[in-house]
């Protein structure tokens, strides 16, 4: 590796580095405050924020690396041009050929990254954030009530309002609970509850401590009334084994596997991120080209303009492949080609040799301008 290629590789690596960690504060953050939410309204258990807020971070990771490697590469090719260190180069014998080299260095082993973490590490931390989020929707914890306020679990058929919790939460004291067994509803009121794990079987119970269960319609001959000193009462769980993981949770190997539409799509979609950036790095490239001592942010709103287009042809192509409109060859490959095409176009409308077909055009238009 030349001395040159070093540079551009320690740069953009330096500046993509700064770019991923700055997205990544500022979706994590809105993601942070969103799960803080849901573990203060009872519907989130406090244990697994943390690695909810990891797991998010491995989905994210590799669909924001070619937007930062996109605009990492326009920062130090920018600001290369202008003070004049392109030119200098250039004069040198460096040409385009000799640039894009340099710059594959680090696109090559990012897309190898970036194919690693949509292939794999999305699949895997969109499984683990449906299964914790199912398993916290279906599973009581009774850490997880607020006092002063009517908790649901199990999809509503447990209800539990409690007066107020001791210091450390493994207590509850004045407490109803609305549940039903068997087709039956009942009401227990009870002063005092506490949580238990039985070790054989794994099961929890809350246990409630001296109260009374009501069971029945009041009013019928089989409205029952019963007095307690300790009432076990068996918390639900969900049966992660019985349910299909949505398309976007499903192993890659799993949709190699599958024919249908939507599966077919995923998978396209995550073999566009890798490609996405080896697409970027032939497109920055001319995208980064100002004139020296020029403005600051050169062809920036530009290259913003075409990564919008980018991200909404993605999505645009994502969903003809679900409904089926574009055929199953075709994929979304097309949308990284058009950005190859938009490059190539650049670099015409920046080269010499159609500057000199201008020039050559409007010289014969000329003697007849009279």
């Amino acid at each position: 590796m030349a001395i040159i290629d070093r540079l551009l590789v320690r740069e953009v690596l330096k500046t993509l580095g700064v770019i991923l960690v700055i997205l990544l504060l500022v979706l994590l953050a809105s993601y942070f405050v969103k799960l803080l939410g849901k573990a203060a309204a009872g519907s989130l258990s406090p244990n697994v924020v943390l690695t909810l807020l990891g797991l998010q971070a491995v989905k994210v990771l590799g669909i924001l690396l070619p937007p930062a490697f996109f605009f990492s590469l326009l920062w130090v090719l920018g600001n290369m041009y202008r003070r004049g260190e392109m030119v200098a180069l250039q004069a040198t014998g460096m040409g385009p050929a000799r640039i894009y080299g340099a710059v594959m260095w680090v696109a090559v082993p990012l897309a190898i990254f970036a194919a690693a973490l949509t292939l794999q590490g999305l699949p895997w931390a969109n499984a683990s954030i449906e299964r914790i989020k199912l398993a916290q929707r279906d599973m009581l914890d009774i850490g997880g009530i607020r006092p002063g306020r009517f908790n649901a679990f199990d999809k509503g058929r447990l209800v539990v309002f409690t007066g107020s919790a001791s210091e450390d939460g493994r207590r509850l004291q004045d407490l109803f609970v609305q549940d039903r067994q068997q087709g039956r509803s009942g009401i227990v009121v009870a002063q005092e509850a506490y949580q238990v794990t039985d070790r054989a079987s794994g099961e929890r119970f809350v246990i409630l401590v001296n109260g009374r269960r009501y069971e029945g319609v009041p009013g019928q001959a089989d409205y029952a009334i019963a007095e307690f000193g300790e009432y076990a009462l068996r918390l639900p769980r969900l049966d992660l084994g019985s349910r299909r993981l949505r398309v976007g949770a499903r192993s890659t190997e799993t949709l190699w596997q599958e024919d249908d539409l939507p599966a077919r799509a995923e998978l396209q979609f995550r073999f566009s991120v890798p490609t996405a950036v080896l697409a970027f790095a032939l497109l920055a490239v001319p995208l980064a080209r100002t004139r020296p001592r020029g403005d600051v942010f050169g062809r920036v709103g530009m290259a913003i303009l075409v990564y919008f287009i980018f991200l909404n042809l993605q999505r645009l192509a994502e969903r003809w492949m679900e409904l089926g409109t574009l055929p199953a060859w075709l994929g979304m490959w097309w949308v990284s080609a058009v950005m190859v095409l938009v490059a190539a176009l650049i670099w015409l409308a920046d080269s010499f040799w159609l500057a000199g077909v201008l020039r050559r055009w409007r010289g014969r238009r000329a003697p007849g301008v009279g």
